[in-house]
């Protein structure tokens, strides 16, 4: 058998066909490892970035936030409720009692009327309501007592009075035309919602009513309120 031979050129080109293939293969698997890489580095970073996103929404919600802010509306409500209810106990007195208040009489210069006076000694604000008791002293002293006061259909209002301030009531008779009544110098006042009195001096404002009381006194009391020259 007859073997023929290739020529020299032919064995050359056939050699670089096959090393351009070589290349070409290991060219191809280097960029696959290449994207591969790439994409492995890139869903590496987007991990990282979901990681961080995640982490700032965890920092921005935190919980902490929104609890300062509802810590801090907290405080502001009870800061308000608090000066609320320091107002409203500043704003309250406690009843006026005998020993604080210092009782005085004028002239109101109207006839057959008298203006007692109710000054507060005290060292802080009081209240009161109602109507004083008020009973006639003669000038021989508590033994020589007349009538209690009755009281006028007047509407009482409750006062409030703070220290060296006074509230006034006004005390009405009906002077003795007869000649033959008595003569009270003094008065013995308790102020509303009290059980001690206090004497009164009435100087020249001493005055005589019938010595018989009968069923209605010739005295009468209003409640405690009365401003002089602006009525009640």
């Amino acid at each position: 058998m007859r073997v023929k031979k290739m020529p020299a050129l032919a064995l050359g080109l056939a050699a670089a066909v096959l090393s351009l293939t070589a290349c070409g293969s290991s060219d191809g698997s280097s960029a696959s490892a290449d994207t591969s890489a790439s994409t492995a580095a890139s869903s590496s970073t987007g991990g990282q970035g979901s990681t961080s996103g995640s982490s700032s929404s965890d920092s921005s919600v935190g919980g902490k936030g929104s609890t300062s802010a509802s810590s801090s509306s907290d405080s502001s409500a009870g800061s308000s409720k608090g000066s609320e209810l320091a107002a409203q106990s500043s704003t309250s007195a406690s009843r006026c009692k005998t020993d604080h208040l210092a009782p005085s009489a004028t002239a109101t210069g109207t006839k057959n009327e008298i203006v007692v006076n109710l000054k507060n000694t005290g060292s802080s604000a009081c209240s009161m309501h109602g109507f004083p008791g008020v009973q006639l002293v003669g000038p021989d002293g508590l033994g020589d007592t007349g009538p209690d006061a009755a009281r006028t259909d007047v509407s009482a209002s409750t006062v409030t009075i703070g220290p060296g301030e006074e509230t006034r009531f006004l005390l009405h008779f009906i002077p003795d035309t007869s000649g033959s009544g008595r003569t009270y110098t003094r008065l013995s006042v308790t102020p509303p919602n009290e059980k001690v009195s206090e004497i009164v001096d009435l100087n020249d404002l001493a005055f005589t009513i019938s010595a018989s009381s009968g069923n209605a006194p010739d005295v009468y009391v209003d409640p405690v309120g009365y401003h002089v020259g602006s009525g009640k």
